[in-house]
C-alpha cells in the first residue's frame, strides 16, 4: 500500500484522515490500558463495546474506500483491507489467502502471528484470562462485510498471542444478524454541522518559545511511521498504530454510558469498583467518584498513562535529539516541542494559553478528535468529554516539574507512582469543550488538592 493514500496531519487542522476515517497516532500502552479500562468492568458488555466499535469504524472507512473505486474486485478490496491493517501497525491480517482457501464453507478460521493488540496487552502484570484481541476481530468482521457486501461475524479463540500464544487465531462467520447493523450506518450527527468548534478560528501561538513548531511538524510527517514486515510501528521506546479516532471515543463514551446506567440501577456499585480498579483507591483522596465522575476518572487515568509513555518515550527519544533538542533554551521549551510533536499527531492543534512554571498549565485545543468524535456519533455534550487532552496535560507536567523529563529518566512504573500519584502531582480540569459547542477545549493544570 503506498503511503500516497494516507493524508498526514498538518499545522492548519491537526486532522488525518484515511477514507474519510479521522486517524490518530497511540502507542501500546494506552491501547492496553484503555482496552483494560473497559475488560475490568463486569457489569457492563464490555466484549460488545470492544468489537462492534472496531468493527463500525472499519466497515465505514472500507465502505467509502470501495463507494469510491466501484472497479475493484474482490481480491483488491481483501487486499486493500490487510494492507491497511499493516500500515497502521495493527500487525498482519491474512484475509485474502484465508478467504481463497476458505471457498464454499460458511465458517472459517483466521490465524496471525503478528497482532499489536495481542502484543500490548502481553504486558499486563496479570494473567488473562481469555484472548483480548477485540479490536483485531472487529477489524476482520468490518473488512469481510464490507468487502463481500454482506455481514460477517466472528469470534475469539483460546489460541492467542495475548494469552502467550505464537499466533492470534478467530472463528469467522458468513451471514447472521448481529451485524446486519453496519449497512445502515451513518457517524454524521446533525449537531456536528453547527457546533462553533469545527469553523472557529485556528490562532498562532500565544505564548513564545524557542520552538520551530512548523519544522517540528514537517519533520515528525516526513518518519516512516508505518507497519514494518510484521506489521508493527517500533519508535521512541514504544509501538505505536495509527488508529482509527473514533474507535478510541466509541469505547470510550459507551463504557462511560453503559457504566453509568449501570451505577443508577445500583448505586452499592461504586464501592465495589473501587476493588476492581485499584487506581480509585488513590484518586478517591481527591474526587467524590460518584456516578460518571468515576468512570470519567478511568478515562483519564488512562490519558495520563498514555502522556506518560508517549510523551515521555518522545521526549527521550534519539529523534528527539534530532528534531527538537537543538531548539531548546529553556526548560519550558521542552512543553512546548513536545507540543509541536503532538499536533502533528491527529489530535487537533494544541495551544499553549498561559504556563507558569512550576505552578499552572491552560492548554487550549481546536479540533480535538475526542469532542469532534462525541458531535459526531452522540451529538452535543452536556459535559466536558476531551479525556485524553485532559490526562496527557497533567502527565506533562509532571514530567517535566514533579519528575524531571529533562534528565531522562527511565519510564517503568515505579516513576510513573512517583511523579502522577504524589500528594503534589498535577491534576487536570477541563471547562470549556468543542462537543459541548465552545469555540475550543480548554484544560486547566495545577497542583492537586485534597478533598
Amino acid at each position: 500500500m503506498s503511503t500516497d493514500v494516507i493524508t498526514v496531519a498538518d499545522s492548519a487542522s491537526g486532522i488525518c484522515e484515511i477514507d474519510n476515517q479521522p486517524m490518530v497516532f497511540h502507542c501500546n500502552h494506552y491501547n492496553r490500558t484503555l482496552q483494560n479500562t473497559i475488560e475490568n468492568c463486569r457489569h457492563i458488555d464490555n466484549k460488545k463495546i470492544l468489537i462492534h466499535a472496531a468493527a463500525e469504524v472499519t466497515f465505514l472507512g472500507l465502505q467509502a474506500h470501495f463507494q469510491q473505486y466501484p472497479d475493484m474486485k474482490l481480491d483488491e478490496r481483501l487486499h486493500y483491507a490487510e494492507s491497511l491493517y499493516r500500515f497502521c501497525g495493527f500487525g498482519l491480517l491474512p484475509l485474502l489467502p484465508t478467504v481463497k482457501q476458505a471457498v464454499g464453507k460458511n465458517q472459517f478460521e483466521l490465524s496471525t502471528h503478528s497482532s499489536h493488540y495481542g502484543r500490548a496487552l502481553g504486558l499486563n502484570f496479570e494473567k488473562r484470562r481469555g484472548a483480548g484481541e477485540y479490536f483485531d476481530l472487529g477489524f476482520a468482521i468490518g473488512a469481510l462485510s464490507a468487502a463481500f457486501g454482506e455481514a460477517f461475524s466472528g469470534e475469539l479463540t483460546p489460541e492467542a498471542i495475548s494469552l502467550k500464544g505464537t499466533h492470534s487465531k478467530f472463528r469467522i462467520y458468513v451471514g447472521g444478524d448481529e451485524f446486519e447493523y453496519l449497512f445502515q450506518l451513518t457517524n454524521t450527527a446533525t449537531a456536528q454541522q453547527d457546533a462553533a468548534g469545527l469553523g472557529s478560528v485556528i490562532p498562532e501561538r500565544m505564548v513564545d518559545s524557542n520552538i520551530d513548531e512548523a519544522a517540528v511538524i514537517h519533520g515528525v510527517s516526513q518518519a516512516p511511521l508505518y507497519g514494518n514486515q510484521q506489521g508493527l510501528i517500533p519508535a521512541f521506546g514504544v509501538e505505536l498504530t495509527r488508529h482509527y479516532a473514533d474507535y478510541y471515543n466509541l469505547v470510550s463514551y459507551r463504557f462511560e454510558q453503559q457504566l453509568s446506567a449501570a451505577l443508577q440501577k445500583r448505586p452499592s456499585l461504586t464501592d465495589l469498583l473501587v476493588y476492581d480498579y485499584p487506581a480509585l483507591f488513590y484518586y478517591k483522596q481527591y474526587i467524590n467518584l460518584e456516578g460518571m465522575s468515576l468512570s470519567r476518572t478511568l478515562l483519564i487515568e488512562a490519558g495520563h498513562i498514555c502522556g506518560f509513555n508517549t510523551m515521555g518515550g518522545i521526549m527521550n527519544s534519539e529523534a528527539w535529539e534530532g528534531l527538537v533538542m537543538p531548539m531548546i533554551k529553556t526548560r519550558e521549551d521542552w512543553l512546548h516541542g513536545i507540543i509541536a510533536v503532538i499536533n502533528a499527531l491527529g489530535w487537533g492543534i494544541w495551544r499553549v494559553a498561559e504556563l507558569v512554571p512550576d505552578e499552572k498549565l491552560v492548554l487550549r485545543v481546536w479540533r480535538p478528535y475526542e469532542s469532534l468524535g462525541y458531535l459526531r456519533w452522540f451529538g452535543l455534550a452536556s459535559q466536558p468529554v476531551d479525556y485524553l487532552i485532559t490526562g496527557v496535560a497533567a502527565s506533562l507536567m509532571n514530567l517535566l516539574y514533579e519528575g524531571d523529563i529533562t534528565q531522562r529518566p527511565n519510564l517503568n512504573l515505579d516513576y510513573y507512582y512517583q511523579i502522577n500519584r504524589s500528594p503534589s502531582s498535577f491534576w487536570a480540569e477541563q471547562g470549556k469543550c468543542v462537543a459541548m459547542g465552545d469555540d475550543y477545549s480548554e484544560v486547566t493544570v495545577t497542583r492537586r488538592q485534597r478533598g
